[in-house]
């Protein structure tokens, strides 16, 4: 599978552009399952967070486009991209990252829309929690100097065993709570 997995040309070149003017620095792509449903959970809302996550994928990833990111663009353009835009609370992106996922593909976001753990509740995925720094200037909008260095770190994989509907307020609160737990141990 190629490390390099924007979705189309407009993403093959965004991450080649990426990798020319900034000094990506990637640990743990190896920790990132090779099938199945992923969603990888950003830690860091900076201008390029996303983009820096799809230039060194090494599974092909649809971004949420929220956060800074949505700031700038306002969510259309990157649907050209074949990400998915962050609508209102994030239900139509809810929708269709569920979709993705039940195929068995990758989604990546920043953030609490939609909800991680109806996300986690609704497809039974694997969260792979990623942690990006050096992906923003000094305002959340501006992008960082060229030349400087992202950090992109792949997190070990969090499998959480759903009990209940996966529509239920109380279950993705319940699964929610898990991911959090378990991401606490793992930085204990």
């Amino acid at each position: 599978m190629s490390k390099e997995a924007g979705n189309g040309v407009l993403g093959k070149l965004t991450g080649s552009a990426l990798k020319f003017i900034y000094r990506l620095h990637i640990s743990g792509q190896d920790s990132v399952p090779s099938a199945g449903p992923v969603i990888f959970h950003i830690e860091g809302d900076e201008l390029l967070s996303g983009p820096a996550l799809k230039a060194v994928s090494p599974r092909p990833v649809q971004l949420i486009v929220s956060g800074a990111l949505n700031e700038v663009f306002l969510g259309g353009s990157q649907i050209l991209a074949g990400d998915i835009a962050l609508d209102g609370f994030g239900f139509g992106a809810a929708e269709q990252a569920i979709a993705v996922l039940n195929a068995g593909g990758t989604v990546a976001f920043v953030g609490e829309q939609p909800p991680l753990g109806y996300l986690v509740a609704a497809s039974g995925a694997t969260i792979v929690p990623v942690r990006i720094t050096g992906a923003g200037g000094r305002v959340r909008t501006d992008p960082p100097r060229p030349g400087s260095r992202i950090s992109i770190v792949f997190e070990a994989p969090i499998q959480i065993a759903v009990q209940g509907d996966p529509c239920a307020l109380a279950t993705v609160q319940e699964v929610a709570e898990q991911v959090r737990q378990a991401r606490a141990d793992a930085q204990a």
